[in-house]
Formats: C-alpha cells, sequence, structure tokens
C-alpha cells in the first residue's frame, strides 16, 4: 500500500513532543504587565504562616439581627449614638468573652495555658499602604470595657488615621513587616513562645468583617493565629415564624474559629449560644454582663468538683 493520497503528497509526520514543546516556548509571552509586589503585604504572608500552625477548628451559625438593626436605626441618625453592625457585634463578643474567660488565652509551652483580663479585639481595617489596598491590623484595646459606641469611634478614626504612625499598623508593626524574612522568622519564633509578647503585637481575640462588601449570605474561614476569631458575613431577609405567623427576618452569618488546642466543641457551641443571646440582650437595651471573678479552666473544673461534693454532703 502506499502512503501517499490520491493526489500523490505524503502526509506531514506529527510533529514529537520536543518540538511541540520548543514552538510553545518560541510563542510570544501572553499580554500581561508586572507590578511591583509590595513589601508591606509581609504582613499577609506572616499571619497565615502563623496561622497554619495553629489546630483550628470552625463553626459556621447564624444570627437573628431583625431587631439589632432596628436598634442600630434607631441611633443611626445621631453622630454621638451611631454604631456600625461590626462594632456591635464586637462589643457583645467581648461580653459575652468575660463570661467565657477561657476563650481569652495563649498557651505558654505545653504546661501552661495564659487567661488574660483584659480583651484587646484585633480587627483588619482597609486602607491604602504604597499604593495598594491592604488589610491592615487595628487593635481596640480592653474592648470588654468600651461601649459599642466607642469602639465604633476607634475604627472610625483607624479607617483615617495615617497608616505606619500612631493608627492602623503602628509605626513599630510597619518597620516589623518590611525586615527581612530570616529577621521576622525570628520574631515569630519568641511571639510563639511568649503569649505577653504576643498580645502586645496581636492582641487576643480577632474581628474580621466581609459582609459589609456584599448583599446576601456570605461567609468566609479565616487562616487565623488567634486562639478566637470572629468572621462576620453578611445578612440575608428570609422567612422564619414568630407566633405561628411566617414573616421576614434578618440574619446574619457568622463563623467563630478557635484552636483546638485550647478550646472544645462543647465549650465552643455553648459559647456561640450566648454570643447569640448577647446580641439579643444589647439590641433590647438589657445592662451588660457584670464583671466576674476569671478562672483558668483548671480552677473552674477544680470549682465544680468541690462544688459537687458539697452539694453531695447537703443531701446525705
Amino acid at each position: 500500500m502506499s502512503d501517499r493520497d490520491p493526489a500523490g503528497v505524503s502526509p506531514a509526520k506529527p510533529a514529537s513532543g520536543w518540538q511541540q514543546l520548543r514552538a510553545s516556548l518560541d510563542r510570544p509571552p501572553a499580554p500581561a504587565r508586572e507590578m511591583p509586589y509590595p513589601r508591606i503585604r509581609n504582613f499577609v504572608l506572616d499571619v497565615m504562616t502563623a496561622g497554619r500552625r495553629k489546630n483550628t477548628v470552625n463553626v459556621m451559625l447564624q444570627a437573628d439581627v431583625t431587631d439589632v438593626l432596628r436598634h442600630l436605626a434607631r441611633n443611626a441618625a445621631d453622630e454621638a449614638t451611631r454604631v456600625s453592625i461590626t462594632a456591635f457585634m464586637a462589643s457583645a463578643l467581648a461580653q459575652t468573652i468575660r463570661a467565657h474567660p477561657h476563650l481569652n488565652a495563649y498557651r505558654k509551652g505545653s504546661g501552661t495555658l495564659v487567661v488574660f483580663d483584659e480583651i484587646d479585639l484585633n480587627f483588619t481595617v482597609e486602607r491604602e499602604v504604597d499604593g495598594a489596598l491592604l488589610p491592615v491590623p487595628f487593635i481596640v484595646r480592653s474592648a470588654e470595657t468600651k461601649s459599642a459606641t466607642d469602639i465604633h469611634r476607634e475604627l472610625q478614626a483607624a479607617k483615617v488615621a495615617p497608616v505606619g504612625e500612631t493608627g492602623p499598623m503602628s509605626a513599630l508593626e510597619k518597620a516589623f513587616f518590611l525586615m527581612p524574612d530570616f529577621a521576622r522568622r525570628v520574631v515569630w519564633f519568641l511571639m510563639r513562645r511568649d503569649p505577653f509578647l504576643f498580645k502586645l503585637m496581636a492582641g487576643t481575640v480577632g474581628v474580621t468583617s466581609i459582609g459589609m462588601y456584599t448583599d446576601g449570605g456570605i461567609i468566609g474561614i479565616p487562616i487565623t493565629p488567634m486562639t478566637l476569631t470572629l468572621t462576620i458575613g453578611g445578612i440575608e431577609a428570609r422567612l422564619a415564624l414568630q407566633d405561628g405567623v411566617p414573616v421576614e427576618r434578618s440574619f446574619i452569618h457568622l463563623n467563630l474559629s478557635v484552636d483546638h488546642d485550647i478550646i472544645d466543641g462543647a465549650p465552643l457551641v455553648r459559647f456561640a449560644d450566648a454570643f447569640k443571646r448577647q446580641l439579643e440582650n444589647d439590641a433590647a437595651g438589657v445592662p451588660q454582663l457584670p464583671s466576674i471573678k476569671r478562672q483558668s479552666p483548671l480552677q473552674e473544673r477544680r470549682s465544680g468538683r468541690n462544688a459537687a461534693r458539697r452539694g453531695a454532703g447537703a443531701r446525705v
């Protein structure tokens, strides 16, 4: 048989793999433009690296915020009492942590848990840094002593305060994140082993809000180095039964991320339930939770055993 076609022309041999590779490499590059990678994004890279070291578990939940939104709307006209949904949620979070102090803790070595009295909330605020929009850290110190209005004012000030000075991402933090990789790794090594230094640099609890950028149901699961992080998602309207009648209510999507080395599932779910109740109480104007004497988890277990023994003795 002949390999020629009826016209008498031999078919071309298929290109070999090497020929195809050479042809691909000889093609002109795709249309694109190169831009400098902001060195200040070392902040994001470092946080991601530190977060991947944690054994983080997440609980996604929804909370009915219909009454919360009405409460905020009633105060929106007065600049002195205006509060954002983020500040309101953060205030309720801090008050809930007061009653569950073991979530406001970091490990020290393998045998010690440091439970802090002060609740320092670490927010991410989007700011322009060196020509690029970046999420930069801003810490509200001792949030448990501040109202939602106080937290709102600090967050609003952080949106306009000069970056790299005294506002979000202080001069010290900016200098740190511009350091070479090897130098930052040394500092992170020390921070991971010293809860007091970590609190100073990063706070004790993380709060991030993504729902403000969209409508409807949305939530994120962050990579976080914190023991507890609240992610505030979007708000969606849906029908719910009220006194047996379907009515439209507003539900916000939330995610709680915790370090499983410190917090177990049952305490996390109890905390989530208490957080939802705190939101309802704050919207209704119920006074904040009273101050309580903080105990470590070990002290709480011992107190529980002692109470059980006293109860058993009383029954006898």
